[in-house]
Formats: C-alpha cells, structure tokens, sequence
C-alpha cells in the first residue's frame, strides 16, 4: 500500500499541470457554453458530456508517464520491474477514477440536472448503461485500461524497431482496413466486440485479454530500455 500511494504522488506531481490544463479548458469551455446560452438560444444544440472531457487525461498518463516517469524513478534506484508495476497501478487507479466520474455524472444530468437529452456521452454512444451503473463502470474501465496499456506499449517501444513497426502497422491498419471491402466487414465487427458488445461478460473480457497482451508487450520492451 505505501509502494502504491509513493507511485500515485510522485506520478501525480509530474502530471498535475496537465491535469490542471484539462480541467481548466473543461471549465473555460462549459463557461463559454453558459454565456452563449443567456445570448442566443442554442438549446437544441448537442454538445459532449462534462465528464467525458476528463478522459483526454488517460492518454496524456499513458503517452508522459512511459517517456518522463521511467527515467526518474529508475534514477533514484528502482528497477524496470518496480517502475512497470507502479505504472499500471496507477493506470488501473485513473481509469477507475475517470470511470466513476462518468457513471456517476450520467446519473447526475438524467435525475438533478435533467438536461442529459443533449448531451453526447461515450456510455450512451456505446450503449454501455444497458448493463446498468456497475456494468458501465466495468465496461469503462476495462477499456479505458486497455487504452492506456496499448498507448504506454506503444511510447516504451520508441526505441525499438519493432515499436515504431507496431505503431506503424496500427495507424494504418484503420485506414486500409476500411478502404478494403473485404476487410472492411471485419474492422467493423473488431470493434463492434470491442465497444458495442451486447454481452458485459465478453465485451469487458476481450478488453481485459487485450490490455494482457498490451501489458506482456510493454513489459518486454520496457526491459530492453536502456534510456
């Protein structure tokens, strides 16, 4: 437990001004909306969920902590081993976080504020409060997870060539899958049990096997880093 709340401050104190610059352009942006709306009447307009703006910090973890984290803690005397496990303790802690605040707001704006019928939401994009408030937290944070592993994969492989193959292969594998009809019809069913899953059970399952096999894949190249 102590290893843990050492690895969620000193993680915290390298990412607070990001975090800040998230919150602060969520509050300036709701700002703005807010003055707009007492001008023109723009009720009719869809606009994204306040609480989904916090999810731009997940990848910020994901991308800083890999490239400025590793190199101080292995500094002070911490193995690769100890830096890999605090790193996603301390994912698994932020996806959960990110995942309560976007479960608990959707309740919020549907029951106090009333206003969710123009709000666009990842939950209810993906369909993810069918399976209720508990279902939704588990789908959140099983792929908010699998996210943050795969961007953390990708960033500790920079200095290898097979991570700049990945990260090449993957940014292309969109744009090529859905030019080509023939694979077109698989990238759609990829992601279909990837975030439009009917069953909670294999949709927070395929994300979990995933992010394991993203965590393998970052383990192996955060031990051939020597920078």
């Amino acid at each position: 437990m102590g290893a843990t709340a050492v690895h969620l401050k000193a993680t915290y104190l390298q990412m607070r001004v990001y975090i800040g610059c998230v919150i602060c352009l969520t509050l300036l942006g709701r700002l703005v909306e807010l003055v707009l709306s007492l001008t023109i009447d723009n009720s009719g307009d869809s606009r994204l969920s306040e609480s989904n703006l916090l999810i731009l910090i997940l990848p910020l973890l994901a991308i800083v902590l890999p490239l400025t984290y590793y190199k101080r803690i292995i500094s002070l005397g911490a193995s690769r081993e100890q830096y890999f496990k605090g790193l996603h303790v301390v994912f698994a802690v932020w996806a959960a976080a990110i995942a309560l605040c976007n479960s608990l707001w959707v309740v919020l704006q549907v029951n106090v504020f009333r206003n969710y019928y123009n709000a666009v939401d990842l939950i209810g994009a993906f369909h993810w409060d069918d399976f209720g408030f508990a279902g939704s937290f588990l789908y959140q944070t099983a792929f908010y997870l699998m996210a943050m592993a795969l961007l953390s994969m990708l960033i500790s492989g920079y200095h290898h060539p097979i991570g700049w193959l990945l990260t090449a292969m993957l940014l292309a594998a969109i744009p090529v899958g859905t030019a080509i009809p023939s694979l077109r019809v698989h990238v759609v069913s990829f992601f279909k049990v990837l975030l439009f899953n009917d069953s909670l059970l294999l949709g927070v399952g395929f994300n979990l096997i995933l992010y394991a096999v993203f965590v393998v894949g970052g383990l192996l190249f955060t031990r051939g880093r020597a920078h």
